[in-house]
């Protein structure tokens, strides 16, 4: 399975100094979440990606929040603000399901000492997570079954490949079945299917290199092609991603949303893509 995580982050110099403090509180959130109902290890897997997902059920079903400043060994002299809820708690759990996915995808791809050390050492969380949520797990463990399979058979297909990862996204997404479900599964499924998309795009050369599976190899000696074809199916992730957020009609912390889907997602799309040296944080 290619790397899950690091796409839907934000454009910080595109947002207030507060706006930037409330998105990194729900980010601080979850990080103390990690430490307190898991292992200090797992607070390594925090990552942004799953920060968008608590950001979206939270503005969505706006549940009760418990904010409070502390200070961290990141930050140890000034103290930073967190928001914990519900999704925080949610979002941690699932976070800890795709992290040991990976890791247990790894040890099958190479079975290196090292990541079998990491699986044995996530082992614990996951235990936790799985425990919280079996039916998110059996779901999730089915897709990545899936997607390890294609990728054995070394399926060139990218439409095949990035909608098994959109489906594990899906699940993760869909907080419970209500009149929301669908539309949060429509952001899940493209968001998922955008991360395997432009990851197998960025690694291109480096798995070539390095012998290991990428389903665009077909497209090695006419990468002009390939651009085309893979801004253009990104562009349409990223437009059935804002439709679904905009017929969602959120308007808590929207200026933070829509700040990571017009402007940092598309920056990083668009660095990636045309190979430019664009900021974006």
């Amino acid at each position: 399975m290619r790397k899950i995580f690091g796409y839907i982050r934000i454009n910080k110099m595109d947002l207030t100094f507060r706006e930037f403090d409330n998105y990194k509180s729900f980010y601080c959130g979850m990080c103390k979440v990690l430490k307190r109902d898991y292992t200090e290890l797992s607070r390594l897997s925090i990552n942004y990606d799953i920060t968008f997902l608590i950001l979206i059920l939270s503005s969505l079903y706006k549940p009760h929040s418990k904010i409070y400043s502390e200070r961290c060994i990141v930050n140890p002299v000034k103290k930073k603000p967190h928001i914990e809820n519900e999704f925080t708690e949610y979002a941690a759990a699932m976070n800890i399901l795709l992290t040991y996915g990976k890791l247990d995808d790894n040890v099958r791809d190479r079975g290196s000492l090292l990541d079998k050390m990491g699986k044995f050492m996530y082992r614990k969380s996951y235990n936790i997570a799985l425990s919280k949520y079996p039916e998110k797990a059996s779901k999730i463990n089915s897709c990545l079954d899936e997607l390890y399979k294609l990728e054995k058979e070394n399926s060139q297909s990218i439409d095949k490949t990035s909608n098994t990862f959109g489906e594990i996204m899906r699940e993760v997404f869909v907080y419970k079945d209500d009149k929301y479900s669908s539309l949060l599964g429509e952001i899940g499924f493209n968001i998922g299917k955008y991360i395997y998309i432009i990851d197998a795009f960025e690694d291109l050369d480096k798995d070539i290199k390095s012998g290991e599976y990428n389903p665009f190899v077909a497209y090695n000696d006419d990468r002009e092609e390939l651009r085309r074809r893979v801004e253009r199916n990104l562009m349409i992730c990223l437009s059935r991603v804002e439709n679904a957020i905009d017929a969602l009609d959120i308007k808590m912390n929207r200026r933070i949303i829509d700040n990571i889907i017009y402007s940092g997602v598309y920056l990083r799309f668009k660095k990636i893509v045309e190979n430019k040296d664009i900021q974006s944080v």
